[in-house]
């Protein structure tokens, strides 16, 4: 009888071993992905600029009162001009989360995305003729955004 009783216990602790590494198996990583934590940075309060530069020249004036406001997978601005359309829909080049591509296919690098501060760049390639030139200067454009 004494050699069934440890037979038991020894198939109860294997069983609990078993029960307790399927349970540490199953729990998943709480930490949100990359991805997950920029758009909740991303979504969390409309963006409002501070200073815009193309080709370290300081264009601020240029787009007064710019804000940017995104959503899971869309934008609205006011005041983007040709830059920046009102409305438009973006979504994350792959799993870094450090660069956007947006409906019109422009690619934004973030370089910095924090609770308070949003920093864009991208390479506008176009220009318009006559007195709207100076709103899309062609160049790096450097955007930085507080909230």
């Amino acid at each position: 009888m004494k050699t069934s009783n440890t037979s038991t216990n020894i198939l109860h602790l294997l069983l609990a071993l078993i029960v307790m590494l399927s349970v540490l198996m199953s729990c998943k990583d709480d930490e949100p992905t990359p991805q997950e934590k920029a758009t909740s940075l991303l979504t969390s309060s409309t963006w409002k600029i501070k200073t815009v530069s193309v080709d370290a020249t300081d264009r601020t004036s240029v787009y007064p009162g710019l804000t940017l406001t995104f959503t899971a997978t869309g934008y609205t601005t006011t005041n983007g001009g040709v830059i920046w359309p009102a409305t438009g829909t973006w979504l994350f080049k792959d799993q870094t989360a450090t660069t956007i591509t947006r409906s019109d296919g422009l690619e934004i690098t973030i370089q910095e995305l924090t609770e308070t501060s949003l920093k864009l760049a991208f390479s506008w390639t176009k220009t318009t003729l006559g007195s709207g030139r100076v709103q899309s200067v062609s160049g790096l454009h450097v955007l930085t955004f507080s909230n």
